[in-house]
């Protein structure tokens, strides 16, 4: 009997966009809704799909703190799947564990929050038969370190076996390293598919056995940026299974280096941004509210000094701002980010015997000896002592010293050279 389902993870409703609300108020306030109506477009889409069910892959919510409307939309959205005879599917992740879901809001029969104390397998039927069996645990508490998928054993195999898991496959750096476990641990298993949460980012991990991260639904900060959303997964009489993404994010974050060596001023720079914004709102599609933007502008440029020394950078953002940020749909740009570099280069330069050959053949020295970047590193993180300083900053690593590095060196190169181009 063929078999079709939505799969989504870490919805993070009610998320509260707290790095925005202190930098961009009026753009945290764009995004006050936007994860609560994504997550009204996967039901939409169930609904429109009449898919046979809809799992969730954990941290529904971002909090043990959520506000009684995002409980209500929760359970007001699976009462238009109860309606339409689609049960759902839930486990806990680290931002939601078990004992945060004991509310005095109750769901509808359709929906079957997995428990944390043992592994549970429910079954899906569909006119009268099983059609698959959903096995899943949930956290118990935020914090897990045990490998919770060599616990999902697929015992049936008269029907297509779904294992459910919030985890951490292949110790990714960035993500918290709960539930831990390896590709191989989860395609040992005897599942037909894994239907994963707790990374942010869509990725198909394997092909067969399917498993796959939906990634989260709304990007909430740069590094989320690109399309979010969902997964549509088909499977036919033969068990042959097709999977779609299926973008439901409203504000799309999104990064882009631009080349400018052959902008010559400033006002060539911000009519180029200006087009390049009407560009972007014209690819929206018409459940998009709005982009937010980070350039980096690349090359040797005729402008490094100008851009650098000055503030120009600044007035071209507010001029993009006052243009496109008030209104539908908007767009805002988070940041433009200078990566050029003077026209004359370190190599004309580093041969020569005189003060700036002598300084690009000591940064040069800096970039090969661990012994002196661990000094610089030692130096640029003594701020971190201060306990009220740690909470605004963070530790900045080897990488983080290269690029300031490399800054430091174009930026003397411009100064010491003489070759200003205002």
């Amino acid at each position: 009997m063929k078999i079709k389902l939505i799969h989504c993870a870490d919805l993070h409703l009610d998320s509260p966009f707290q790095g925005l609300t202190t930098k961009e108020p009026s753009l945290a306030d764009r995004f006050k809704h936007s994860t609560n109506e994504a997550f009204v477009k996967i039901i939409d889409l169930c609904l429109a799909e009449k898919v046979d069910f809809l799992t969730i892959g954990g941290d529904t919510f971002d909090g043990a703190d959520r506000s009684l409307s995002a409980q209500i939309l929760l359970r007001d959205q699976f009462e238009r799947l109860y309606k339409a005879d689609i049960p759902v599917i839930i486990v806990a992740g680290n931002h939601d564990p078990m004992p945060d879901w004991l509310t005095e809001i109750k769901y509808p029969n359709n929906v079957h929050l997995l428990g944390g104390d043992k592994v549970e397998s429910i079954p899906i039927e569909k006119n009268g038969k099983v059609i698959t069996r959903i096995y899943g645990t949930s956290y118990k508490v935020s914090e897990v370190t045990e490998n919770l998928s060599l616990k999902l054993q697929a015992k049936e195999k008269d029907t297509v076996s779904i294992g459910l898991l919030h985890a951490n496959v292949g110790s990714r750096k960035g993500h918290a390293p709960y539930a831990p476990c390896s590709l191989n641990d989860l395609k040992e298993n005897n599942m037909d598919i894994w239907l994963l949460g707790h990374i942010h980012t869509t990725e198909v991990l394997c092909k067969d056995p399917l498993i796959l991260y939906p990634g989260n639904i709304q990007g909430r900060h740069i590094n989320e940026d690109g399309p979010r959303g969902c997964y549509i997964i088909k499977i036919d009489s033969n068990r042959k299974i097709s999977y779609e993404f299926k973008p439901v994010h409203n504000i799309l974050w999104k990064q882009e280096e631009m080349n400018i060596k052959d902008i010559m001023t400033t006002v060539e720079l911000t009519e180029l941004l200006l087009d390049k914004c009407e560009e972007e709102l014209s690819k929206l599609n018409n459940d998009e509210k709005g982009i937010v933007v980070r350039w980096r502008l690349t090359g040797p440029s005729p402008l490094y000094h100008e851009l650098t020394m000055t503030d120009k950078i600044e007035e071209t953002k507010e001029i993009l701002v006052a243009r496109f940020f008030n209104q539908a749909p908007f767009i805002f740009p988070e940041s433009i980010r200078l990566k050029i570099r003077p026209e004359r280069q370190k190599k004309d330069y580093i041969n020569q015997e005189n003060f700036i050959g002598d300084f690009l053949r000591l940064a040069g020295k800096v970039e090969n000896d661990d012994q002196m970047k661990n000094e610089l590193l030692k130096i640029l993180n003594q701020p971190l002592s201060n306990r009220t300083i740690r909470k605004y900053l963070e530790e900045i690593d080897e990488n983080e010293l290269l690029t300031i590095l490399e800054d430091s060196v174009n930026l003397g190169i411009d100064l010491l050279s003489g070759d200003k181009s205002s």
